[in-house]
């Protein structure tokens, strides 16, 4: 029988858990940043009576500051991510003493 790691085991475990976080900040940033858009765009343009117009233009324009908060988002998490593991690398090398 193949008996793996108990510390493998919860890393795996933990990185798992990780990349379902990130998945669902970035999604409810998105659903977030496009519903206010929309919502947004909607009142002006019943204020206005321009139709569809400037309820395009939020929603297009919302699509950049989406892209950057879930490059921040991302970049954030894999930062933590990297910190984590290089304590775990430099305990392996004093064991092999």
């Amino acid at each position: 029988m193949d008996k793996q790691n108990p510390e493998l085991k919860s890393s795996a475990v933990k990185s798992m858990k990780r990349s379902a976080l990130v998945s669902l900040s970035a999604g409810c940033l998105t659903m977030f940043m496009a519903g206010a858009a929309l919502l947004v765009g909607l009142l002006i343009d019943a204020r206005l009576g321009t139709a569809p117009k400037w309820t395009l233009i939020l929603v297009i324009a919302s699509a950049p500051f989406t892209f950057g908060g879930v490059y921040l988002i991302v970049r954030r998490v894999l930062r933590q991510a990297q910190q984590e593991q290089a304590p775990s690398e430099d305990d392996e090398g004093e064991e092999v003493l």
